[in-house]
């Protein structure tokens, strides 16, 4: 899957914040699990009553965990009002038994609980509510403490609202983060696309051919026939299309057309039983590094034949390119920007990776793997 980076999305920020918030409920669960574990360790093993309002408390706790689990963030709209009804009969429950210290201990985490997820999920105002309609359903009862609750729950609010500060602000960051990446890996796809189109094509019009001399003509209508394909594929590379929905061997059956077009024989083997299913990225970056191998065949093995053979390995795609021409020292020979980006890098931005064998008069030959599953964002 490519992930695109694209400036200019004001609203993207809010957007991630809004999806990952319902995720922050677990917060005030937690808190309120973690209270209720500091309660009872203070009270004891106590009695049954204090036992029911434990079930009570973890009741709806266990079902906002579940809840959030299994519904898509759309689905949390309504537990807010739900947390804070189930709040008001735990406080009504608990009324007979303010004196208790570990129950009143308890509702209080309930009730901070419920501001926090008020506040984390509809803003400072719906908390200011919970807060309001708590301290009114304790004065109603005339229960005690009714400030002391007031600066309690106040604190949750403004712990709350400090939570959603710090998730805001690191989505910005990762966000501007994430621009900047997609802006430096765009850069780098399009400084290789000019690696593999424009000076690939220059470099083979470069190269003597023994036709050349003994049929210019010939050779002349080479060269228009590889320049117009090459000027089709950048103009329908800039028009922003593609060739999805074509699987990995039609893509080689237009490759080896397209080199033989430029003077190299490609045979494309495929295994009888090998039907790769592959993602957009790891087929596209196979064609590619395949094309990068092939093009170097043509431009230094002085050889113009290769093969290309495909097959399906263990959680994989194996692609190599074999060619038998002068070959060279892969320890002494300085790499290029076609072996580490246009191959290298290219297969590592899918998760896969290359190897290249040679030997000086053995040939050349360059290993693909690609994982039939992307393990990795791409771009």
């Amino acid at each position: 899957m490519r992930v695109l980076m694209l400036g200019g999305g004001a609203g993207i920020p809010a957007r991630l914040v809004q999806t990952t918030l319902p995720w922050l409920i677990l917060v005030a669960v937690a808190f309120r699990l973690v209270m209720l574990a500091q309660a009872l360790w203070t009270a004891g093993t106590g009695g049954s009553v204090l036992w029911m309002f434990v079930l009570l408390h973890l009741m709806p706790n266990v079902a906002e965990a579940v809840w959030i689990f299994r519904r898509p963030p759309a689905g949390t709209r309504l537990v807010p009002a739900v947390d804070a009804g189930f709040g008001a009969l735990f406080v009504l429950a608990a009324a007979p038994f303010a004196q208790d210290s570990a129950i009143t201990s308890i509702t209080w985490t309930h009730l901070m609980g419920t501001v926090m997820i008020c506040a984390l999920l509809r803003g400072a105002p719906a908390g200011a509510l919970a807060i309001g309609g708590s301290v009114l359903l304790y004065t109603v009862l005339h229960l005690d403490s009714a400030l002391g609750l007031l600066l309690t729950l106040a604190t949750a609010l403004v712990a709350s609202l400090a939570i959603v500060g710090v998730v805001g602000a690191s989505m910005r960051f990762a966000l501007g983060f994430g621009e900047q990446q997609g802006r430096a890996a765009e850069r780098e796809r399009h400084r290789r696309d000019v690696h593999d189109t424009v000076l690939q094509v220059m470099e083979s019009f470069a190269i003597p051919a023994p036709a050349d001399e003994l049929d210019p003509a010939a050779s002349l209508d080479r060269v228009r026939r590889t320049a117009r394909a090459q000027a089709m594929r950048i103009r329908i590379s800039l028009e922003h299309e593609s060739a999805e929905g074509i699987g990995l061997h039609q893509r080689l059956r237009l490759l080896a057309a397209e080199m033989a077009a430029e003077g190299l024989r490609a045979e494309v083997v495929v295994q009888d039983d090998c039907a790769p299913e592959l993602a957009e990225e790891a087929a596209a970056a196979l064609h590619d590094s395949a094309r990068e191998a092939l093009r170097n065949t043509l431009k230094h093995s002085g050889t113009r034949r290769a093969v290309v053979s495909v097959e399906e390995i263990g959680g994989g795609v194996s692609l190599t390119v074999r060619d038998h021409g002068a070959g060279f020292d892969v320890g002494d020979r300085r790499r290029g920007f076609g072996l580490e980006n246009s191959i290298i890098a290219r297969m590592a931005e899918i998760g896969g990776f290359a190897r290249i064998e040679s030997s000086p008069g053995l040939g050349t030959r360059v290993v693909l793997l690609a994982p039939s599953v992307l393990r990795l964002p791409v771009g």
